[in-house]
Parts: C-alpha cells; structure tokens; sequence
C-alpha cells in the first residue's frame, strides 16, 4: 500500500537527525553557542558561509564541516547527501527563523494576505528546476520569502536530500521511484497546494 502523506519526512526520519538540524540552525543566530563543550560564534559561521559561493564553496567553512560530522554520526550519508547537505547549509543560512507546523512546501503555498507566499507561477519554476546550483538559488529566493514567518529547516533539508538523489537518478538514467508519494515533486505540489486552498 502506497503512503500519501507527503508532510512526513522521509529520508531524515531520525530524531537525532533532526536534532543535529535544528541546534546547528540556532547555532547559527547566537555569538556565544556551546557545543561539544566548545565555545561557537554562530553569526561568524553565518556571516562565513554567506561569503562563500552556494553551494560548493561551503564546503570549505567550518559551519558545514560541523553540521557534517554531526549528520554523520546519525545517518549515514551517501557522496550526493554530502551535496544535498552543502545545498542545505546554502539556503539555511537565508532563513530567519525555524518553524515546524507545516512542512516547507506546504507554508510556501500557505496564505500570506490574500495570496500564497509564493506565487504558483514561481512555484512551477522551483519544480521545474534540474540543476543544483539553480535549484540552490531558486531556494534561496524562497526561503527569503517567508521572511519572518520561517521555514521548517527538517521538512527542507529532507526535501533537498531527496531532490538531489533523484538528480543522480537521473544523471546515472535510472527510473523514477515506482511510488509517486516518494517523489519529491509530488510531494511539493500536494503541500503547496493542500496549504494554497
């Protein structure tokens, strides 16, 4: 039997994961983090990262190195996980703050006034997207949008996880998932569109 909830995460469904996740993300808004008994500055990891070019260059910060080896430690991650995480840490570093009510697709398409965050015009480019570095910045440009309202950074990393292994997919010509639920596009559009109503 097919699974059709879409708002489930499904490639980091540990906790620990998702853990990893969010503390780095509030690593991030503070000068004066702790972890593994470490004093962190954050907004110098953030202000570094910005600096780099998405998403390649942020493999060479220290912010991305530190939320590797904790995602290591929970998952284990293949070589494109390793880019879909670099892909991640590019557009976390855009958003404002963390909200998990929704998943990502679903507050993008949720009602900001009269109309969704992001348009459905907007939406379809997003979708139709096949390349990382665009895919990288058209994130961008989305997690921007939501501005204060933030972005459910669990609901996104793993979004952006199960985008980049299917672009290998693809690269490698190997066939879709047989389960529509599993592919990310569908699962894009039954939340944007679900939250959009």
């Amino acid at each position: 039997m097919l699974n059709s909830d879409t708002s489930k995460e499904i490639i980091i469904t540990h906790p620990d994961a998702k853990k990893v996740l969010t503390e780095w993300f509030n690593i991030l808004s503070g000068r004066e983090a702790r972890a593994d008994g470490m004093k962190i500055n954050g907004r110098a990891w953030r202000a570094e990262l910005r600096r780099m070019s998405p998403p390649y260059g942020v493999m060479m910060c220290e912010g991305y190195a530190a939320l590797r080896r904790k995602m290591m430690a929970c998952m284990r991650l293949r070589p494109v996980d390793e880019m879909a995480l670099a892909l991640f840490t590019s557009v976390a570093i855009h958003i404002q703050t963390h909200a998990n009510k929704q998943s990502f697709a679903a507050q993008l398409g949720a009602k900001n006034g009269n109309d969704p965050f992001m348009s459905a015009l907007r939406f379809e480019r997003l979708q139709q997207v096949r390349q990382p570095d665009e895919f990288c910045l058209q994130l961008v440009r989305a997690v921007k949008l939501r501005g204060s309202e933030g972005v459910n950074i669990v609901s996104l990393a793993d979004s952006i996880f199960l985008w980049m292994r299917e672009w290998q997919q693809r690269q490698e010509e190997q066939p879709e998932d047989a389960n529509p639920f599993a592919r990310n596009r569908i699962r894009w559009a039954s939340e944007y569109l679900s939250s959009a109503r």
